[in-house]
């Protein structure tokens, strides 16, 4: 009698089931592509698992990226009578992430990397998708929707930019009050203080913030935590803290001396810098070292400055960013006007 597990799994956006095979007496995992995808590729017609896609598999927010690009393509209908393809695909698209708008114009795109149509031609444009789903959703006045009861449960949340903003939509989403807590003039992190405004609209970032302060989150600006406030007065008024603090810090070169070297700063300070309008620049020339997006960000702002010449680690695009991506934004650099080289070393 066969006692094996036949009942079917629910399976989540980025979470597989953990197998393990037996091999020479010892228990081996599986590969990360084969929790992700199987098929049969012959002559015949392909036999398909039921398992989470590769897209989906490789995107580190969890999104139903399948789910809400059937339904721009037309493959699953709303639910409800009278409701759009675009007002259904932000409800899908912002149950994981409730920015949208700004994901699809800075995010890396690893769903992309992941694609497996880079097989067969080129990956599907998710990032292009997800800026339509949001830009849509903005044009025709969406809004989140509110538990229908309060849960009394009260939740300080330290630090407004985009974890800490998300953490507050899926509080109030379940009915939670809440409170931010930031220490800058103005919500948003590293949206609104670390990425330009050229490619994050202000505009476009205020609304999609706003939409989540208007579930009901109460905010507190210009306010630090251990001076302004103390923990344990938190720790009082509230039912539980969490901490969303961020990265701010960029990282130095690891070379000897770099901390003393004169003009020489991380690249998430100048960006800092010139979104507070603090920075000032006296060279003609700044060099750029680094192939990420921070550093992409840092050239074309350098460029709206002056001169730029970038450089970055290898030629490799898996060694840059994220694969095909790296390539992408050293074009977009370009088109700014930047020299960019992805040969020095």
């Amino acid at each position: 009698m066969s006692t094996a597990d036949t009942a079917p799994k629910k399976l989540t956006n980025t979470r597989y089931k953990e197998t393990r095979l037996e091999h020479n007496g010892t228990q081996e995992w599986n590969t990360w592509t084969d929790n992700i995808f199987q098929a049969g590729w012959t002559h015949k017609c392909p036999t398909y698992i039921n398992r989470t896609p590769p897209c989906q598999g490789s995107c580190p927010a969890g999104e139903d990226i399948r789910g809400w690009l059937d339904i721009i393509r037309g493959m699953e209908k709303p639910t409800h009578e009278g409701m759009t393809k675009e007002e259904y695909a932000f409800q899908r698209s912002t149950d994981a992430n409730p920015f949208p708008s700004v994901m699809g114009r800075v995010c890396p795109a690893p769903c992309e990397d992941g694609c497996n149509r880079n097989e067969l031609d080129d990956n599907v444009g998710i990032n292009s998708v997800e800026q339509y789903i949001g830009d849509s959703a903005r044009a025709a006045g969406y809004k989140f929707k509110v538990a229908e009861q309060e849960s009394g449960k009260k939740v300080a949340i330290i630090g407004g930019g985009p974890a800490g903003l998300a953490a507050a939509y899926q509080l109030r989403r379940i009915g939670h009050a809440c409170t931010v807590f930031d220490d800058h003039a103005e919500l948003g992190g590293m949206m609104m203080y670390g990425i330009p405004g050229y490619r994050v609209p202000r505009d476009m970032l205020a609304h999609e913030m706003n939409r989540i302060v208007e579930m009901g989150v109460e905010v507190k600006l210009n306010t630090r935590v251990g001076t302004d406030v103390k923990v344990e007065d938190l720790e009082k008024d509230y039912d539980a803290i969490l901490w969303a603090i961020g990265c701010k810090e960029g990282r130095g070169l690891p070379i000897e001396g770099f901390d003393e070297a004169p003009n020489c700063i991380s690249g998430v300070a100048f960006l800092e810098a010139f979104n507070d309008g603090r920075l000032k620049v006296s060279s003609e020339k700044v060099v750029c070292i680094g192939g990420g997006d921070t550093s992409i960000d840092v050239a074309s702002v350098a460029r709206r400055l002056g001169n730029i010449t970038n450089t970055a680690e290898k030629d490799f695009a898996e060694n840059v960013v994220l694969g095909h991506t790296a390539h992408d934004v050293a074009d977009s650099a370009k088109k700014e006007g930047a020299e960019v080289t992805l040969l020095s070393r």
